[in-house]
């Protein structure tokens, strides 16, 4: 799962549990009776709060899931990308590619190798060491 959609799922449930939680603390501490009035203005009250609450809640939860898959929708865009330098343009600044994936796409990386370049490398230190051992066998040789 991408981050922007893991972002975008643990905001709309933050959003649900926010509203959950609000309605739990008025019915367990009746907070619309603490603001008085008559059981009618009281019940009044609670329906306009609860509606503005999952108003501002619903609102807050829709920006985040337009800012986010605004964001996701950005990297469906082509890339431009250096063919010399590798470096990647974005909004008209070059960036190098590391920077493009930390910055843009919030990526961490780290360093390995692939198992072409492994094999190659292996390959070349083995052709190495036989050759200095075998320079090093002649030398002993009377």
């Amino acid at each position: 799962m991408k981050r922007t959609q893991l972002a975008i799922i643990v905001g709309q449930g933050l959003s649900f549990l926010l509203i959950i939680t609000f309605i739990f603390a008025n019915q367990r501490y009746d907070l619309m009776e603490s603001l008085g009035g008559s059981p009618s203005d009281i019940s009044l009250r609670g329906a306009y709060f609860a509606a503005c609450l999952v108003g501002l809640v619903g609102v807050v939860s829709i920006w985040i899931t337009v800012h986010y898959l605004s964001k996701s929708n950005s990297m469906r865009d082509m890339l431009v990308v250096c063919a010399w330098t590798q470096q990647v343009k974005v909004n008209g600044e070059w960036v190098s590619f590391r920077d493009f994936l930390s910055g843009q796409l919030g990526y961490s990386l780290s360093h390995g190798m692939c198992d072409e370049k492994l094999a190659e490398l292996q390959s070349e230190l083995d052709s190495d060491w036989r050759s200095c051992e075998a320079k090093f066998r002649a030398k002993d040789r009377p």
